[in-house]
Parts: C-alpha cells; structure tokens; sequence
C-alpha cells in the first residue's frame, strides 16, 4: 500500500512539473486539457510525430496520471522525448522506470537507453555502476573504463563480449591504450627552462620550438647589446621581453604536454567512437 502511495505521488509531482514547465515555455491549446484518454494519446503522438518533444512528454505524462498506469511504451516515448530534447536526465529517470514493469519487453532497450543517456551526460560512474550484460552493455562499461582511465584486465569485460569483431576491435583499441606513452609536464618544463623550446621538441612540436627558441634568443641578444651600448633603458625593456619569452615558454611547454597528452586519449575515444552499437543501430528508429 505504502508503494503503491509513492508511486501515485511521484507521478502526480512529475506531472505537475511538467505542467508548470510547459504554462511557463509555450502556450497551452484548449485541445490540451481534454481527459478523455484516445485524444490525450493522439495529442501527445501528433506533438511527438511533429518534434515537440516538451510538450509531448507532457501530453504522455498526463496520459499515464490519468489512466493511472505505467504504460512501458508511454513511459519509453517520455524517455524519448526528453534525449531528443537533451535533457539526457530526465530520459534517464523515465527509462529508469520500465525496468520495474517486470515482463516488460522493452527492459532490454530500455538498459541500452539508461546507459547511451549516461553516456551522453558523461556520467560515467553511472555507467559503472550499472550491471551491465550483452554486447552494446558492455561496450558502454568499456567506454566509461577508459574515461576513468581504469586498470581494470580487458578479460572482465571483453570476455563477456560474443561479437568477434567488437570483441576484436575493443581488444585492439585496448592494445594501443596500453602502448601510449604519456609525456610529463614537469620534464616538459624543465626541458625549456634549460634551452627555451626543447620542451615543445619533447612533444614533438619541433615549429614551436624553432619559434621560442629563435624569439627568446633574439631578445636575449638585443638585450646583451643594449647592455653593451650603455642603452640601459633599452636594455631593461628587452630584459622584459627576454623574460617573458622565456617563461612563455617553459609555460607553454607544460601546457602543451598536457594537451598532448589529451589529443591521445581523444584518438582512442574517436577510434571507438567508431564502433558505437547504438550509433550504428539506433534503437529509436522504430519509434
């Protein structure tokens, strides 16, 4: 009973929220506040069909208060709207709700969707906590594996995988991961601080290099020989320039090493980017 009261109370404050949303964003046509439940459900798939994604999932939440059920198809049509409408948390709270209509046929799809969802939050913790079982699942666990940058073994993940070619290229992706060979800011900067621009040769930036180096030098020596001259304000003032040209570039070597280091990983995400189950299949195209 006591279950039974929250369920009716949550639907009835996700209703009102929507509601509220809806009378504050976009004005209310009088066809809207029918009851009768065939014309709520045309409503709401005519406001689907025509991409308006708010107003539908409210027309569909509606529908479900008052036919007071959890309709699984309903509640997936919400989830819907609110990812086509980039609001990836709400998608995430009604796809959520079909995994407890045991029996459901659409608890596997709805999985998938919990999961792409999170993903596209980058909630990645979410993603690992989650059990994940089959193919696309576990793709998702591996994708939020390699955010975290986990040492988890690729055998408690691809083990799991039958598809051979996913299998194949996930082990393959993994392979490269492994071999990356991060470069360190510290050394980067060190590196520059001893000759301005070998830093940015470390990170294979040889232009770079050539640039500070050539610049840093420059003013070096114009300082030296306006020293020399007795230009003592022209020394001081290129001194300035020489100094900032040297600590330009021991900064910009640190930061460049941290970027390098990123452009790694990105190429490892856009390589498995690639193999996206969903992106490939898309699950709402039937919808």
């Amino acid at each position: 009973m006591t279950r039974f009261i929250a369920t009716h109370l949550e639907k009835t404050n996700r209703l009102l929220i929507l509601l509220v949303t809806c009378l504050l964003t976009v004005p209310m046509h009088a066809s809207n506040l029918s009851t009768d439940l065939v014309k709520v459900r045309e409503f709401a798939d005519h406001l689907y069909k025509t991409d308006d994604y708010l107003r539908a999932a409210i027309e569909y939440e509606r529908y479900l208060f008052l036919s007071d059920s959890n309709d699984d198809t309903i509640l997936f049509k919400i989830g819907l709207c609110h990812q086509f409408r980039e609001r990836y948390d709400y998608a995430v709270q009604s796809f959520s709700q079909i995994l407890n209509n045991e029996g459901s046929e659409l608890i596997r799809t709805a999985r998938t969707a919990i999961l792409y969802n999170n993903y596209k939050m980058e909630n990645w913790e979410a993603i690992l906590n989650f059990e994940c079982l089959g193919d696309t699942e576990l793709y998702f666990r591996y994708l939020a594996l390699l955010q975290k940058d986990s040492t988890e073994s690729e055998n408690q993940t691809f083990g799991q995988i039958t598809d051979d070619s996913l299998r194949a290229a996930l082990t393959a992706i993994e392979k490269n991961r492994k071999h990356l060979k991060h470069k360190s800011p510290l050394l980067a900067s060190v590196l520059s601080a001893a000759v301005p621009g070998l830093g940015k040769v470390y990170i294979r930036r040889s232009g770079d290099a050539l640039y500070s180096f050539g610049m840093t030098g420059f003013a070096g020596i114009v300082s030296w020989q306006a020293f020399k001259a007795n230009l003592l304000i022209t020394g001081i003032v290129s001194s300035g320039i020489t100094l900032s040209f040297y600590l330009g570039t021991i900064y910009g070597s640190y930061i460049g090493t941290i970027l390098y280091n990123e452009s790694l990983n990105d190429e490892l995400i856009e390589q498995l980017e690639r193999h996206n189950p969903v992106t490939k299949n898309t699950y709402w195209s039937s919808w």
